[in-house]
């Protein structure tokens, strides 16, 4: 048998054995996937990366299908998704040591200050890490609606996602200290990592290699930040990257450009502790590692049998090879009822979601009056509020009209805040009618 189908064989009987992981990188403009082994088949084959043009949403779905034909995954393996960083919100901030005791509601409580949505709308995760007396916190939050659109196209290629993370993160994660750079097809990103804690991160749009928007303000934020490394790694367009280190501002030492094909990782769920949200319930991740324990328990049986059994006894290792096979088997079922349970799972999921998108739109007038009450000083009054194709119209009366107005644009919830008529003194009051843009 030539060399070509001992490697096929070889793969036929790692996917029929072993888990794989398979990560989803969706980049601007291409998607990148890598299929690497886990536990300890990882040293017996290499990383597999393809990578595809990438232009909208709907363009994933038959990408994914198409690496599924290339790739042949098997029911137990994990898929992992990348993002850009666009899509999260990375708040970092200090608790007492005493939040142990209850650290999710502590987390929680303390996000519902930072955060201008619904928490029961957001798929959370934090990482923490203790400090003396106090808790650095960093929490990863996506809404739901917006990760929706990425879970239905998944789901629509046959694929149960396992976690999603920004791709950044994992990066600096694996790489550790470093300031992270990816642009590409007018986006840009850059994520300061320094001893374990994501400093500073911004992303926005840059269109050439003349419009330096982005990289402006990027310096920006940097000069403001202390303990920025100086590495410096890039995924993306090396041409619109160019001297780089100088335009922000570093005292660059290195410059590494990262490639998916020059390196072997690890899936994000043995990287990214705490900077990951996991999609799957608890209770289907203990079904499914109780599953990869079963599975590595055979195959330990197996080989221990082939060592200590003579070659005469073949009959005697047929017979250890029939049990083996029908736990395969039995662990085969196993996998197409977690799948069924999966289904179950994210039916659910979407009625839930379904529900508290229609308790969220029978309030938005009350979230509304709520943050200009705790917005617009004390000495303002407001006399009407109307609610109109997402525009809020405010009247009133105070000291400063253009307090009021500074207070509203200060706001998360509002956007495009502007006087609609003029401003008239009554006494010592100033008449006020404002307009803005409303962020529900």
């Amino acid at each position: 048998m030539d060399r070509g189908g001992n490697k096929t064989l070889r793969e036929k009987l790692l996917n029929t054995f072993f888990t794989s992981d398979f990560t989803i990188f969706l980049l601007s403009d291409e998607v990148v996937v890598r299929k690497g082994r886990s536990g300890i088949s990882a040293n017996l084959s290499k990383d597999i990366v393809l990578s595809y043009k990438y232009n909208k949403l709907s363009d994933l779905e038959e990408i994914l299908k198409r690496v599924k034909t290339a790739l042949s995954p098997q029911p137990h393996d994990r898929w992992f998704l990348g993002l850009p960083l666009k899509h999260f919100t990375l708040i970092n901030f200090t608790l007492p040591k005493a939040a142990l005791e209850n650290l999710d509601e502590a987390v929680n409580y303390a996000l519902m200050r930072h955060v201008p949505y619904d928490l029961d709308l957001a798929h959370i995760a934090y990482n923490r890490s203790e400090r003396g007396g106090s808790l650095d916190i960093c929490a990863m939050i996506i809404p739901k609606n917006i990760l929706k659109p990425f879970l239905k196209a998944t789901s629509a290629s046959g694929i149960s996602l396992f976690s999603v993370f920004p791709s950044i993160v994992y990066w600096a994660k694996l790489k550790g200290d470093g300031v992270f750079i990816s642009m590409g097809n007018g986006y840009g990103e850059i994520l300061v990592h320094f001893e374990g804690r994501i400093l500073l991160q911004n992303w926005g749009q840059q269109t050439d290699n003349q419009d330096d928007s982005f990289l402006n303000e990027s310096e920006r934020l940097i000069s403001s930040t202390s303990n920025v490394p100086s590495t410096i790694y890039i995924l993306g367009d090396s041409v619109l990257l160019k001297n780089v280190g100088q335009r922000l501002g570093i005292k660059t030492e290195r410059v590494e450009h990262l490639s998916f094909e020059a390196v072997t990782a690890p899936a994000p769920g043995h990287v990214l502790k705490g900077y990951e949200i996991n999609l799957l319930p608890r209770s289907i991740r203990r079904r499914q590692m109780l599953n990869s324990y079963l599975m590595y328990g055979g195959i330990v049986f197996f080989i221990l049998s082939l060592l200590v059994v003579p070659v005469s006894k073949l009959a005697g290792q047929k017979r250890h090879l029939s049990k083996i096979e029908s736990r395969i088997e039995g662990i085969s079922h196993q996998a197409d009822d977690l799948i069924r349970l999966r289904e179950e799972s994210r039916q659910i999921l979407d009625r839930m979601e379904a529900m508290a998108e229609m308790k969220k739109a029978q309030h938005p007038a009350l979230n509304i009056l709520s943050e200009l009450t705790e917005s617009i000083p004390e000495s303002a009054w407001l006399m009407s509020l109307v609610l109109s194709n997402k525009e809020v119209t405010i009247q009133g009366d105070a000291e400063s009209a253009t307090s009021v107005m500074e207070a509203v644009e200060n706001s998360p919830m509002f956007n495009g805040v502007r006087f609609t008529s003029p401003v008239t003194r009554s006494g010592n009051r100033e008449n006020f009618t404002l307009k803005a843009e409303v962020q529900l």
